[in-house]
């Protein structure tokens, strides 16, 4: 098998001792694909003693990575076992077993609603069979009104700097107060026959009433796997369909997001409702409710610990998640959210005085963050209470719960047993951050973001790993 130009150099370099770390960067810093490349390292140990360190203070775009600073912060404000809920409502009176007015479902935040993701949580059918019975229970059999979503306890709008190709899919959704079923459908395609035909449309799963498509995805070669993107803006029922999807199987799924999350709950709801024989007057709609005092309380529901939300955060790097996150330090509001990060950061040994957040996922380009808040952060939360949830929610080598490349590094190495970490990539940026324990029984805390490199993401990934294996032998 061929080795990676990056891992040869990796190889051949002097080990990690005095002057040996900067030798083997100076080298690696000068290859292919690497010249107009910007990138920070620091790595330091248990008690914030710097060990390597190169351009630790360069603000660089760190991609996911950047989830480590809300899930910190959120264990830090809430705790591991805190439970978000969501209430339902409604208004008017209960005459002869109808409702004389409106169902609502008042949404509070809680990323584990109807998950798919969440250990622990209940599926959306679950939860809404629980609904039903607590509408029966109040003595309710018709609604002479309308299910309503209400997600007024968040601002929900997308940082303006994410990309138009992004909007749309799953990993851009809209960060609703009332968010269920993870914030997405699956659409499902059926390949052609051959390259380059166009993919017909199957259907979603879930349904969602009213979202229609303009296709204009192809099939792509046997194995290419998932290169397609659903184009629309948040609110927008008709999305354009481009890329390619694999030829070769019956079906293949992509995942979009919502279009309008808090009229899915609300038009989801309902159709269960009536398939359980509580019929609605009038279509299912969004809105605010009227005023506390007017409104009876009918069900609530706990979501799945804050700890099991973190872990599928970091774990599966879901961007709707952190944003979330965000929203509830921040009351709701994001920018109120983005400061409370900032406090916790700085409380925690991090410089942010040139610190740029734009979002908490990483998904926009105008994030700026140095190596060291990195570094310096995750030395500081070694003697939190909450330490082990957290480094619970980071990725090890072969980890199950893990998606992308980052579960393959330090596999069949030393690394397997003393490596924890949060990776991060966007076109040209790859990021890593986390824990080793080294040979010598020593804890690290290290951060490595490059930025703008032209080879393949592998060899970004055999770096890393080549440093983090120079740093357990050496230390």
């Amino acid at each position: 098998m061929e080795i990676p130009l990056f891992a040869l150099l990796l190889l051949t370099a002097p080990a990690f001792g005095a002057g040996g770390a900067q030798n083997a960067e100076e080298r690696l810093a000068s290859g292919p694909g690497m010249q107009n490349a910007s990138w920070g390292l620091d790595v330091e140990d248990a008690a914030g003693k710097t060990i390597v360190a190169r351009g630790p203070d360069l603000s660089l775009t760190p991609a996911s990575t950047l989830k480590l600073f809300v899930t910190a912060a959120a264990l830090d404000r809430f705790g591991p076992e805190k439970r978000f809920s969501t209430r339902l409502y409604y208004d008017g009176t209960i005459s002869g077993g109808t409702l004389e007015g409106n169902l609502y479902i008042k949404g509070g935040g809680d990323p584990s609603l109807g998950s798919r993701l969440v250990r622990g949580a209940k599926s959306m059918e679950a939860v809404f069979a629980d609904w039903a019975a607590a509408v029966k229970g109040a003595g309710i059999r018709s609604i002479k009104g309308a299910v309503v979503g209400d997600d007024s306890a968040f601002d929900s709008v997308q940082p303006g700097s994410w990309a138009w190709e992004d909007i749309g899919n799953y990993y851009a959704a809209q960060p609703s107060a009332l968010t269920i079923n993870d914030g997405l459908y699956e659409l499902y395609f059926k390949p052609a026959k051959k390259a380059g035909e166009p993919a017909a449309v199957l259907r979603t799963d879930p349904p969602v009433a009213g979202l229609s498509f303009e296709d204009h995805m192809k099939t792509g070669p046997a194995g290419s796997g998932d290169d397609g993107y659903i184009y629309a803006f948040p609110g927008q029922f008709r999305a354009v369909l481009r890329g390619t999807i694999p030829q070769g199987r019956p079906d293949f799924a992509i995942k979009g997001a919502l279009p309008d999350p808090a009229l899915f709950a609300a038009q989801a709801f309902g159709a269960y409702l009536s398939s359980a024989g509580v019929l609605q007057s009038m279509a299912p709609g969004r809105g605010a409710p009227p005023p506390a005092d007017r409104l009876t309380q009918v069900a609530e529901t706990y979501g799945a610990p804050l700890k099991e939300i973190v872990r599928v955060t970091n774990k599966r790097s879901f961007n709707l998640y952190a944003e979330l996150l965000l929203r509830q330090l921040g009351g709701g509001d994001p920018g109120a959210g983005l400061k409370a990060v900032r406090s916790f950061l700085s409380e925690n040994g991090a410089d942010v005085s040139e610190l740029k957040l734009s979002d908490a996922c990483g998904l926009s380009w105008r994030d700026a963050v140095k190596a060291r808040n990195f570094a310096r952060l995750l030395v500081s939360l070694l003697g939190k209470k909450y330490f082990p949830e957290f480094r619970d929610s980071l990725v090890f080598p072969g980890d199950p719960d893990a998606t992308g490349h980052v579960r393959k590094m330090g596999l069949g190495t030393p690394l397997e047993k003393d490596l924890r970490l949060k990776s991060g990539s966007i076109n040209g940026v790859r990021s890593y951050a986390g824990y080793l324990r080294t040979r010598k029984g020593r804890t690290l805390a290290f951060a490595f973001i490059v930025n703008n490199y032209s080879s393949p993401g592998g060899d970004m990934d055999a770096l890393a790993q080549g440093l983090l294996l120079g740093l357990y032998k050496d230390y």
